[in-house]
């Protein structure tokens, strides 16, 4: 009779130890309907942490700012008020050609008073006029080679003299499917040197073109494509790294 009360109280025991390893073992009612729970909390938090991280500030473009000078607040008060600086600073025209294009945007209603056109005109050149080509290795070479009398017969015949009385010459511009519009149009207000000494990107040259369009150039729509593309590809931005072209013996 003990024998069976403790067969049967080891049974009773046994079933209540594997009961409540069962209890122990098992998820809690949250964690059994969504098993990805623990690893959607844990991506949500690296998710929080990244989206804390600020993102880097895009660099705002660089002001272009002109050099010092007695024209500086001049050209700075008028010229950009029809278009960037940047027609400015990528252009090298002579003082001429400065005063012609000056002219050119007052009669387009640039509101510069008289009296401040010559300092203008002089301040752009002096920090915008025409490069010089000459390279500096090319210095002291020529300042070692004999100077040719005045009246040596051969001294009418330098390619100095040459160019000299070619500086007058027409400006004829290069073939492409723009020149006659650039012919036609570009030159009604202003000199073609005003091209043919300008550098400037595609973005330049279109700003340029509908500047002129809106104070009056007559450029018709469909032409401003092309006119903008042939300027862009023979008056673009001068590459530096760019060898300068052999001179050519006068025959």
């Amino acid at each position: 009779m003990r024998t069976h009360f403790f067969r049967h109280s080891a049974l009773i025991a046994g079933l209540i130890f594997i009961f409540g390893l069962g209890i122990l073992a098992r998820p809690s009612n949250s964690e059994a309907q969504n098993p990805a729970a623990p690893r959607a909390a844990l991506s949500a938090a690296q998710d929080a942490g990244q989206a804390a991280t600020p993102a880097a500030p895009a660099a705002a473009p660089k002001p272009v700012e002109l050099p010092e000078g007695d024209g500086k607040a001049i050209a700075t008060e008028y010229c950009q008020m029809c278009h960037k600086l940047t027609n400015l600073t990528k252009a090298h025209k002579d003082l001429d050609d400065w005063k012609d294009t000056i002219h050119t945007m007052m009669d387009r209603g640039a509101s510069i008073p008289d009296d401040k056109v010559d300092t203008l005109a002089e301040y752009l050149t002096k920090n915008f006029g025409p490069k010089d080509s000459a390279s500096p290795s090319a210095t002291p070479a020529a300042a070692a080679s004999p100077v040719a009398p005045a009246s040596s017969p051969s001294a009418a015949g330098t390619p100095a003299a040459a160019s000299s009385s070619s500086a007058n010459a027409p400006v004829v511009l290069p073939d492409g499917d723009g020149k006659a519009i650039a012919t036609e149009n570009c030159q009604a207000c202003h000199k073609l040197t005003n091209l043919t000494k300008a550098h400037k990107s595609l973005d330049d040259w279109k700003d340029t073109v509908q500047t002129m369009i809106d104070r009056g150039a007559n450029v018709q729509p469909d032409q401003v494509d092309t006119l903008v593309q042939y300027l862009a590809k023979n008056f673009g931005p001068k590459d530096a790294s760019a060898p300068a072209a052999p001179s050519t013996p006068a025959q």
